[in-house]
């Protein structure tokens, strides 16, 4: 009896030391700092929730998942993060890495030179070639022989042609250099370098006066050969009919800019100031139009002149010209010195 009264005693002892271990596993050190619930368990200062997880854990703490690992401080969500820092912010492909700093998307693609639209425009060479359709379109030179200049073909303009009076400019225009002496027409006293319109797939081009005709041209003078007395013709809407101009647009450096010759009869012609002050060396846009029976002249975004010809000016068929034609440089020996010298950026025609 004495016996299992001392057992049952032992077995007491150790039910108690149990309790108190257990005790201890749940609201001891252990627990506080490094055990598995409290503040260094899985959920607490070392673990993957609240503890340790801050450090190194998963979820809640400062590197862990949401609070400083994938989401804070090295992670995928916040400062480092595909949020702050990783592929959509500081470093990433969104914000300011992506974006900003150099990646794909738009600020830093268009202008710190990434993928964007202005990377490319800035990383350019700086010029760009003329907006000129070719293929609409044939050279007149001031070569040749006689009274038979040198023509160009379309084909061949497509091709790059260029020459002494012909060539690309400096910043990108196309250049007409007209000399002060060189081959002419019969029906011309001027030697010219100039663009008569033709037809898409070739022959000259021949339209009427009732539908939407406007031709647009962006250029600038550089140099006017006479001087002080200089004038040079940049854009013609031309009878073909009866192969004289019903519109010239001619640069005056007497006006400091623009003038009008208007002419439904030969030698029957009329020149207007059109009061459009343009410098040397200065951009300007022009546009001469036929449509539905009435001119209008369009420079630098104002309308300068418009005018009904006549039923039987109206009646005649009709084409664009542009580039060089002075009007002081006569028939002569030919040669390559500058006279007059334009340039043209871009030359749009519609025809509807």
């Amino acid at each position: 009896m004495k016996t299992l009264s001392a057992s049952f005693a032992c077995l007491c002892l150790l039910l108690n030391a149990c309790s108190s271990d257990a005790t201890t596993s749940m609201n001891g050190e252990p627990s506080a700092d490094g055990g598995s619930v409290g503040s260094g368990g899985n959920i607490g200062s070392g673990g993957s929730v609240n503890g340790g997880g801050s450090s190194g854990g998963s979820s809640n703490g400062m590197a862990g998942t949401n609070s400083g690992g994938a989401n804070s401080n090295g992670g995928s969500n916040a400062f480092g993060g595909a949020e702050a820092g990783g592929n959509d912010s500081v470093g990433g492909s969104a914000a300011s890495g992506g974006v900003s700093a150099g990646g794909s998307g738009s600020v830093a693609g268009s202008s710190a030179g990434g993928n964007g639209s202005g990377g490319g425009s800035a990383g350019g060479s700086g010029t760009q070639p003329p907006d000129i359709d070719y293929s609409i379109w044939v050279l007149q030179l001031p070569t040749g022989s006689g009274t038979s200049p040198t023509t160009i073909s379309s084909s061949n303009l497509s091709k790059g042609y260029k020459d002494a009076y012909f060539y690309p400019g400096s910043d990108g225009g196309q250049t007409f250099m007209d000399p002060a002496t060189g081959i002419t027409t019969s029906g011309s006293q001027h030697c010219r370098t100039e663009m008569r319109e033709s037809k898409p797939g070739g022959g000259q081009a021949a339209w009427s006066s009732s539908g939407t005709n406007t031709m647009t041209v962006t250029g600038k003078v550089l140099e006017v050969g006479a001087g002080a007395g200089g004038t040079v013709t940049v854009g013609q809407l031309f009878n073909g009919t009866d192969s004289i101009p019903l519109v010239e647009l001619q640069y005056s450096t007497s006006a400091g800019g623009f003038k009008m010759l208007y002419e439904e009869a030969k030698g029957g012609g009329k020149t207007t100031d059109l009061k459009t002050p343009v410098a040397l060396n200065e951009r300007y846009t022009f546009s001469l139009a036929l449509t539905k029976g009435q001119v209008t002249v369009t420079i630098n975004g104002n309308v300068v002149h418009t005018q009904t010809p006549s039923a039987s000016a109206l009646s005649k068929q009709f084409y664009f010209k542009f580039g060089n034609y002075d009007q002081n440089a006569s028939a002569g020996p030919i040669t390559t010195t500058p006279y007059t010298i334009v340039e043209a950026y871009t030359v749009y025609v519609v025809h509807q």
